[in-house]
């Protein structure tokens, strides 16, 4: 009985994830988003690729939250980035994920440090990025991946992308992202997979909390090439990712002052 019990869990997680995320992907596909372009689908893909491949998993858990600025708050509709806080899910197992809320104060509303729950806040809207195995996606998004030659992430997974939000009920609602926000999305992946291999890894870490790596404050600027079919007159577009969010270059050289003057004074 045990076996069998191992066994179908395991058929179970397969087929719907599991961890600390809000599930799998619900099916949105990208070919129904109004104004979209198949050269647009395949840089997204191209970008989520490059993300998956470097691998920010391996260390990077639920309650490491990022900060991220991309260009100018007037290059935005409403004068405003629609997303600015990225989390990672999945490290720890289960559906593979980045989430991106609207502030960080969002975030933490939906995170419990290192816990394996996520809360359901309601009306908290996160942009994700949910990585599924092919086997597992709907007939209109093989379809997609298919007639576009959309490239792959690992072996056999491929991006679902979709905004949920969290009802006063519990369940969740979910809508097709605008193109404003997979605009966003492309240069918040590729400014990540660029820049989230370059924390350092502090030596004291997170008192009771033995699976979560503690970093040393971050911030750094990268500039992400848009696609043609994303540019809007620039080239280029300046991305910064902070840790934690609202980290400053200010604040940076204040604290690598204090460790000088720290180890001048030892």
């Amino acid at each position: 009985m045990d076996l069998h019990l191992k066994n179908l869990f395991g058929r179970f997680q397969e087929q719907f994830g599991s961890g600390p995320g809000l599930g799998p992907g619900s099916g949105v596909c990208l070919m129904k988003v109004e104004g979209i372009s198949s050269n647009m689908i395949q840089s997204i893909f191209r970008a989520s690729a490059s993300l998956y491949r470097s691998e920010p998993w391996k260390r990077l858990r639920p309650g490491h939250l990022f900060g991220v600025r991309v260009g100018k708050d007037s290059d935005w509709s409403g004068k405003r980035q629609p997303f600015q806080c990225v989390q990672f899910i999945g490290g720890d197992g289960g559906d593979i994920a980045i989430y991106m809320y609207r502030s960080m104060s969002y975030a933490l509303k939906m995170t419990d440090g290192d816990s394996w729950e996520m809360a359901r806040d309601p009306n908290v809207e996160v942009f994700r990025v949910t990585y599924e195995l092919e086997s597992l996606m709907l007939p209109s998004n093989k379809r997609m991946v298919k007639s576009l030659s959309l490239e792959v992430s690992g072996t056999d997974q491929f991006p679902i992308m979709d905004v949920a939000r969290c009802m006063t009920s519990g369940e969740l609602q979910f809508r097709s992202p605008t193109l404003e926000e997979l605009r966003l999305v492309f240069a918040v992946m590729k400014a990540l997979s660029l820049v989230h291999p370059l924390l350092l890894q502090e030596e004291k870490q997170v008192r009771g909390l033995p699976r979560m790596i503690k970093f040393s404050p971050f911030i750094e600027t990268v500039d992400v090439q848009w696609p043609s079919e994303m540019g809007k007159g620039h080239d280029f577009v300046a991305v910064t990712v902070s840790h934690p969010p609202g980290q400053s270059y200010e604040q940076n050289r204040e604290d690598d002052e204090l460790e000088i003057v720290s180890g001048m004074t030892a």
